[in-house]
């Protein structure tokens, strides 16, 4: 994926966006200064860039585990109020969207990758994700669709765990237990309720 026009740009003006962050060659440790960056107010510029950074790197390595966990970091971000932060520049250079259909592409290629490594929590996490994402749209219906898909893909026959744990809101004991206490209280008959958007 090549970076595009915005990141670009934000490379060339904020050069100094990163400071505090030490440099890195390594795509994960991108990754994770990446997700350091987007817990930050005002940081967001930067952690979009190392974010895709690390995407391009991985993919030039052809490191699909790491395509997948690059593709999550820009679903979350995307929908994060770390990119809203930043409404007006990426409004100045045509890069604005105040939806979450950037999220959700991503997380469908996280989905993509997941699968491709063959890691289905892998790509629970990201269906779950995809339906807070949904969500953020108020898209009701995917919403509880993705939060059923998700539960349905972590509890199949054909999860098997790969050395790999994948995060969860820790408010809960697993992460099938989230889940399903989402769809319990959200998505009961069918009915969307008061969903409040998790990252």
């Amino acid at each position: 994926m090549k970076l595009t026009i915005i990141s670009i740009i934000a490379t060339l003006l904020l050069g100094c966006a990163a400071v505090g962050v030490p440099h890195s060659n390594d795509p994960m440790t991108k990754l994770n200064h990446a997700y350091q960056l987007m817990g930050i107010q005002g940081r967001g510029l930067a952690a979009e860039r190392l974010g895709l950074q690390a995407l391009t790197d991985l993919e030039k390595n052809a490191d699909i585990y790491g395509i997948a966990e690059a593709h999550t970091f820009l679903g979350l971000f995307y929908k994060n109020q770390s990119y809203r932060f930043h409404k007006e520049f990426y409004q100045k250079h045509n890069e604005y969207d105040p939806t979450a259909s950037k999220s959700i592409k991503h997380f469908q290629l996280a989905a993509n990758s997941f699968e491709q490594d063959g890691d289905l929590w892998g790509v629970s996490k990201v269906i779950f994700s995809m339906g807070n994402a949904y969500a953020i749209d108020n898209d009701y219906v995917n919403a509880c669709i993705k939060f059923k898909e998700s539960l349905s893909i972590f509890k199949s026959a054909k999860n098997t765990f790969k050395g790999r744990v994948h995060p969860h809101n820790p408010a809960y004991k697993s992460f099938d237990a989230m889940v399903e206490a989402f769809i319990i209280k959200h998505c009961t008959s069918g009915v969307y309720k008061n969903l409040k958007p998790v990252s």
